[in-house]
């Protein structure tokens, strides 16, 4: 079973902040990406006022994700969540099924053969 294990943090900066919050997060993914159970690591920017940003960790260990939390170099993605102007929003899952293309295929292949009257909208 296949399993990885991702964190994403959304956080709203203090107006003026934003830049530095991101050049500070910005400056992690060379950093980690150099440790093998690192799968990958991404920093969003919500454009406009009030604008979020999203940091998203992927790990290939649970045990590497703990190891990574309690590091000095994690001590960046605290103090870019302690200048949020609101509650950082704090996700950690456990993908046990993780699908790409493959994932799409199928899926896309069954709703073009299941009959359009048992289909639902979404």
């Amino acid at each position: 079973e296949v399993s990885e294990y991702i964190s994403i943090i959304t956080m709203h900066p203090v107006s003026g902040e934003e830049s530095r919050r991101i050049e500070r997060l910005g400056s992690m993914q060379g950093l980690i990406a150099t440790n093998p159970d690192c799968l990958g690591c991404s920093l969003t920017v919500e454009a406009g006022e009030g604008k979020s940003i999203c940091y998203m960790e992927r790990w290939l260990t649970r045990q590497a994700l703990d190891r990574h939390v309690r590091s000095s170099l994690y001590s960046r993605v605290l103090e870019a969540m302690e200048l949020s102007q609101v509650l950082p929003k704090v996700e950690f899952f456990e993908a046990r099924e993780v699908g790409g293309l493959d994932f799409l295929e199928q899926v896309r292949v069954y709703s073009l053969s299941v009959p359009s009257d048992n289909k639902t909208a979404v």
